[in-house]
């Protein structure tokens, strides 16, 4: 895919975008083979495979080695949200996490479909039809998860309580974000995305009963910066097969 030709501000939301995706679809592949049970252990690897496709088709936008720069750089490089760089070994988080990030995306990808950069627009378009799945796979999960015994509704409920403020840096201000709307790359500030996002998510909580003193707060600016505690250990594991033979084409 040709190269897109937008100011290094436009460059920077996409790349947060971009991050976002790799980092996520990571996180959902390290649960194949160890989910609770099969048709979960085929759904994530589906969904993994979809975000990291994601972050390939907007990696191609910016780049010519897409490998060597989903990969290879440092890691103070990355613009990735702590949200989605998290480790989360306990299975109710990670649905959570599932919920809340298709949310998020489904408001971040409507907001570049009438993107003046063609071929982000299309893939902007293709994205939001992977994700109508996503965001259905896990509120349908979600809810039936829910409704089962009192100890598994009250640890989600726990989950969500501890996620929700956290969920809160998908709308971390990215360096190019005025550049991005003025350039009309993106049609959305963060501002207005965080009201969107905090209003489906308060929605679903009202559908399903669950009544939470959550309040959203303004993500923090220096989030995609900063890396999350533990970074650096999940670099190198997606660099281990990379790490063998450096030079080797895959």
């Amino acid at each position: 895919m040709t190269l897109v030709s937008i100011d290094d501000g436009a460059r920077e939301y996409l790349l947060a975008l971009a991050d976002d995706e790799h980092m996520m679809g990571s996180h959902l592949a390290w649960w194949i083979g160890i989910a609770p049970f099969l048709e979960e252990d085929l759904s994530l690897c589906s969904i993994a495979q979809d975000e990291l496709g994601h972050a390939i088709a907007v990696y191609e936008l910016l780049v010519d080695d897409v490998d060597h720069f989903a990969l290879r750089r440092q890691p103070s490089e990355y613009r990735s949200c702590s949200f989605v760089e998290m480790a989360l070994p306990q299975w109710e988080d990670t649905l959570i996490r599932h919920w809340l990030y298709d949310v998020g995306e489904q408001i971040r990808w409507n907001a570049l479909v009438d993107s003046s950069v063609p071929e982000l627009s299309s893939i902007a378009q293709r994205a939001l039809a992977e994700e109508s799945f996503h965001r259905s796979h896990s509120t349908l999960l979600l809810r039936r998860s829910l409704s089962g015994s009192e100890e598994a509704r009250q640890r989600l409920v726990s989950s969500m309580e501890s996620l929700l403020p956290q969920s809160m840096t998908m709308w971390s201000p990215v360096t190019g974000e005025v550049a991005a709307l003025a350039g009309g790359v993106t049609s959305l500030s963060s501002s207005d995305a965080e009201t969107a996002y905090s209003e489906a998510v308060q929605a679903d909580l009202n559908e399903w009963g669950i009544s939470l003193n959550w309040a959203p707060t303004s993500a923090p600016h220096n989030d995609r910066v900063d890396r999350v505690e533990g970074f650096d250990e999940f670099h190198a594991s997606l660099n281990l097969v990379l790490d063998l033979d450096p030079d080797t084409e895959w």
